[in-house]
């Protein structure tokens, strides 16, 4: 990226940390350079985990370069210093994390010099010089900083204070419980897992049966399945097989007739673009990507400067990027994506061509536009980056396209006053799907859900139905009941979790925390996909296959944690309101924190008054005392012991 940037601001020296000529200096971080001091680094007092110890409140957050990266660190801290170096350009990311980047190494490195923002969503050559020159001081962006540290440093309290102190709780278990973190984020994230998981576990399968007729037409047959209206109320299933099978048995050799032949057209819009989340949720579906590879494979195709900025929460575009979206249109006609030339020519003929207002909303963008492709040709892309760049190319250039049209056929069938709906589909435009198809899942993933499968066998008898009027008589060629079976909810996928972190939040009763997180819900864009590798690497969650499944750690966390705060998604819903205004100006950096002080010694206070949850497995077979459960090193496994005698048995089973 910093290459980018001097490439097109006439910087043409060469150098493996820096870029310098044309009167200026380019260096770059590595992600984040600096890290806050752990506890014991303000206080070797602090090193033991005691409750005596607790809460731990630093009087100034201290800070120190990341070994792994000290040595750029010390590069960008004697820049930033050099006398002959007269002002500094903050061109990391445009957004709250990347101004936070910029501080604490502006900070940490001593710096005082003015500061100029350089932001951008593109890193295009006309787009760097264009933000190049519309750069405002650095103090426009002082709640965008207030608000960025305040995040940090409230994370920071409350992870290490409720860390330990969970785990000093659980350890009155035990000397086997490790260490239980607790985050603000990465608690209620888990706790969608977990309560996922205990819904499946706790479901009663109730058998049911439909009952389903085919019926001949002299222009051809269809399929219905019996319905009956009562109170309102529309009942498809039997409670018994016998019930099914009288109805046939009644029914059989019976004439029917049509009682209603209706027909409907139905419109269907081109999808929004995508944003971060919602293209990590369809490379999930697609091609099996777990949320952090394709961050991975956007922020490469950013670098290559083939995409827009990818960590935005946007899915629509500003007025300014609408101006520029026919160069992104004719870089795709330049490009390596030869499917899509069919519809590029189509556009050609259309030409000029102006994206739909439903696209292009200023007040709908906040640091970052939507995702979308820039005006440089796409060439030499292969393997998943190809696929990545071509899902955001299709979206995109599908906005320029008709909507889909269908014709919704819905049959009502009458036998001996009983009633049986068939439902018919006909796509009569393809539209905008021509160019961005929707996803269809193969027939053998639905099969592996029994709910789904009973509805595929709905929508397989859709199609084109024979021409029916009101009054023709039919004849019943056949009825066959079917047993099926209630199923329980389905394990997420890494989509899925995604999918309900957008989404947290929306059950509040709060409307301004519900506000506050229509836009953001658990984590943003940038931090979900690692939020979820967190997990698992913490073995509280395992990944098998597509599915994400909470451990036995997981789940005991979620059910003995006796602060609801820490699970729900309302503490980020009340975070996120004030940040917001604070970022605006709003609200005191100063009372955030106070404030931030007094929920974590509460939070402390709770979990020092809670027993530690136990779980306690059968007796022992050497005293005959109930043993101790307790989580073992193996995933998946755990230990029994008896406290009063010492006898131990590795490698048992879950505990039911």
């Amino acid at each position: 990226m910093g290459r980018a940037l001097a490439e097109a601001l006439g910087v043409t020296g060469r150098g493996r940390n820096l870029l310098e000529g044309n009167g200026l200096v380019v260096t770059w971080c590595v992600g984040h350079l600096v890290e806050a001091l752990n506890p014991e680094g303000y206080d070797p007092a602090w090193k033991p985990w005691r409750w005596d110890r607790l809460p731990i409140f630093p009087e100034a957050f201290r800070y120190a370069p990341i070994a792994q990266t000290r040595d750029q660190f010390e590069v960008v801290a004697r820049l930033l210093n050099r006398e002959d170096i007269t002002e500094v350009v903050n061109a990391t990311d445009a957004g709250r994390e990347g101004e936070l980047i910029f501080d604490l190494v502006y900070r940490l490195a001593g710096c005082a010099k003015p500061v100029l923002r350089f932001w951008t969503s593109s890193l295009t050559p006309e787009a760097v010089r264009e933000a190049y020159g519309a750069m405002k001081p650095g103090e426009a962006y002082a709640g965008l900083r207030d608000a960025a540290r305040s995040r940090q440093e409230a994370d920071w309290l409350v992870g290490i204070n409720a860390t330990r102190a969970q785990t000093l709780r659980m350890r009155r278990a035990g000397p086997e419980e490790g260490v239980w973190s607790v985050g603000r984020v990465q608690t209620p994230t888990l706790a969608l897992l977990v309560r996922r998981e205990l819904d499946i576990r706790n479901f009663k399968p109730q058998p049911f049966w439909t009952l389903r007729a085919r019926f001949a037409h002299p222009d051809g047959v269809y399929e219905g399945r019996w319905f009956k209206e009562h109170e309102g109320q529309t009942q498809e299933r039997f409670a018994t097989e016998e019930e099914a099978r009288a109805l046939a048995a009644r029914l059989a050799g019976r004439p029917g007739k049509i009682r209603s032949a209706t027909g409907r057209t139905e419109k269907k819009k081109p999808e929004l673009l995508y944003d971060l989340t919602t293209l990590q949720k369809e490379a999930n579906k697609r091609f099996g990507l777990t949320a952090e590879g394709t961050l991975a494979l956007a922020q490469a195709l950013y670098e290559k400067q083939l995409i827009s900025y990818p960590r935005t929460s946007s899915r629509h575009l500003t007025e300014a990027d609408a101006q520029k979206a026919p160069h992104w249109i004719k870089a795709l006609a330049q490009g390596q994506l030869a499917e899509l030339q069919p519809f590029l020519d189509e556009l050609r003929k259309r030409w000029p061509v102006k994206l739909d207002k439903r696209f292009v909303n200023d007040k709908e963008v906040e640091d970052h536009a939507a995702l979308v492709p820039t005006e440089k040709p796409a060439r030499g892309l292969e393997g998943d980056e190809l696929r990545i760049y071509d899902l955001i190319a299709r979206r995109f250039l599908a906005a320029y396209f008709q909507d889909r049209v269908e014709a919704k056929t819905t049959i009502i069938t009458e036998v001996e006053g009983e009633t049986f709906k068939t439902n018919g589909t006909v796509v009569k435009e393809e539209g905008w799907s021509a160019v961005d198809p929707p996803h269809r899942r193969k027939k053998a993933e639905k099969a592996a859900d029994p709910a789904e499968a009973e509805e595929d066998a709905d929508e397989e008898a859709e199609g084109s139905l024979p021409a029916v009027k009101k009054g023709e008589a039919v004849d019943v060629a056949s009825l066959h009941p079917k047993e099926g079976k209630t199923t329980p909810p389905k394990r997420m996928s890494e989509g899925d979790l995604l999918a309900a972190m957008q989404g947290a939040g929306r059950e509040l009763d709060d409307e301004a925390l519900r506000g506050a997180m229509r836009d953001c819900g658990l984590g943003t864009p940038a931090t979900r996909a690692n939020m979820i590798e967190t997990l698992i690497k913490r073995a509280y969650v395992e990944r098998k296959r597509n599915v994400l499944l909470p451990t036995e750690k997981g789940i005991r966390l979620i059910q003995g944690l006796p602060t609801e705060a820490l699970r729900s998604a309302e503490l980020t819903g009340s975070w996120e309101a004030r940040l917001e205004r604070m970022r605006r100006g709003e609200e005191p950096r100063k009372a955030f924190m106070a404030d931030i002080r007094g929920f974590v010694s509460g939070i402390v206070a709770e979990l020092q008054d809670a027993p530690a949850p136990q779980l306690h497995g059968g007796p022992c077979p050497t005293c005959g005392q109930p043993m101790r459960i307790l989580p073992s090193t193996r995933r998946g496994e755990f230990v029994h012991r008896c406290m009063p005698c010492g006898h131990v048995e590795t490698g048992k089973p879950a505990p039911t």
